[in-house]
């Protein structure tokens, strides 16, 4: 692989991008990001930063400049295509590999693939852009990496002051959802961006099992000694949580989709398990391992708990006086 590889990390401020980004950091890899707002980047030490925006076709043009690879995610935007759209072309006219990570369904059968499409749009129809986004870049000149990653993990962090409060509300099926630590999957990235001969796919990247809302309740309540109960199938709790933590147009999205989470569960087969044990040189991070390293960076969790709450509606009512948050990327 040659040193001089250019590698140029989008939405490097979200919670995919910055692991992405740190994971390069680790390997000693330079990479260059363009972002609206510098000050929003978890470390931008050794970093070729470059400010515009994908909606400004100058500054993606120079941005792309010299580039080999392009890490990319769509983010929840209501043109997340046209700006997906804009990425592949720049990718296209550069001729630089596209490492995209996002929701794609690669169905051998034509026939099927159409169904399990229009299955899931239909239960999550602002979801239908990113299916779209999917097949086009699938279908782009750019030597496609597609990296199609289960519920991500960091989904909790963003919700952490609920849990803080005794109240674990990210939805999961009674029949269990698989849950993927970020962290892994900016590992995998990072190896392929940095490898012009990995080849071209999809590609899954899961976690090691598929849990329950109860049974991550009982991590948290483990990890920090109090007592955490699983309230994902509280509206009030739940609804109160992504308007306390989540703007713009992911609001939206996450209050439209995230309730789906109950009605079917979401497992890993025994090849994606192998596929992602592989691209990692390691099994997958375990649900337990992410929520010790969180509280170790949280230690105010355990230090000093938040006091309790009689329930949802109370916790729902304090959620409203407060500002939301940092946005997500998913």
């Amino acid at each position: 692989m040659p040193e001089s590889r250019t590698i140029l990390v989008l939405g490097g401020t979200g919670l995919m991008g910055r692991e992405v980004l740190a994971a390069l950091a680790r390997m000693g890899r330079p990479a260059r990001v363009l972002v609206r707002d510098p000050s929003r980047l978890a470390d931008a030490r050794g970093l070729d930063v470059r400010i515009g925006d994908l909606r400004d076709p100058a500054s993606l043009r120079e941005a792309m400049t010299g580039v080999d690879a392009v890490f990319h995610i769509s983010p929840h935007e209501a043109d997340e295509v046209a700006l997906a759209r804009a990425v592949v072309t720049a990718c296209e006219s550069e001729g630089a590999r596209l490492v995209f990570a996002g929701i794609h369904l690669a169905v051998a059968n034509p026939v099927s693939g159409w169904l399990m499409r229009r299955f899931y749009e239909a239960i999550m129809p602002r979801y239908r852009g990113k299916f779209e986004i999917g097949r086009m870049v699938e279908r782009s000149a750019t030597r496609p990496v597609i990296l199609a990653p289960s519920n991500f993990m960091q989904n909790d962090e963003v919700l952490l002051s609920a849990i803080d409060e005794g109240l674990f509300v990210h939805p999961c099926s009674p029949k269990g959802l698989n849950r993927v630590d970020l962290r892994d999957l900016g590992e995998i990235a990072a190896r392929i961006l940095t490898d012009a001969s990995f080849p071209a796919g999809r590609y899954a990247v899961v976690g090691p099992r598929s849990l329950t809302g109860p049974e991550c309740a009982a991590v948290w309540e483990r990890e920090l000694g109090r007592p955490v109960r699983y309230a994902g199938d509280d509206d009030a709790a739940l609804l109160g949580a992504i308007d306390r933590h989540v703007d713009g147009y992911r609001r939206e999205d996450w209050r439209a989709t995230l309730k789906k989470l109950r009605t079917f569960a979401l497992h890993a087969s025994e090849s994606e398990l192998a596929t992602t044990a592989r691209l990692l040189g390691r099994a997958p991070t375990d649900y337990v391992e992410f929520v010790r390293r969180v509280v170790a960076e949280h230690p105010s969790l355990v230090a000093a708990p938040a006091p309790r709450h009689a329930g949802s509606a109370s916790v729902n009512a304090e959620m409203r006086t407060q500002e939301p948050g940092l946005p997500i990327t998913r």
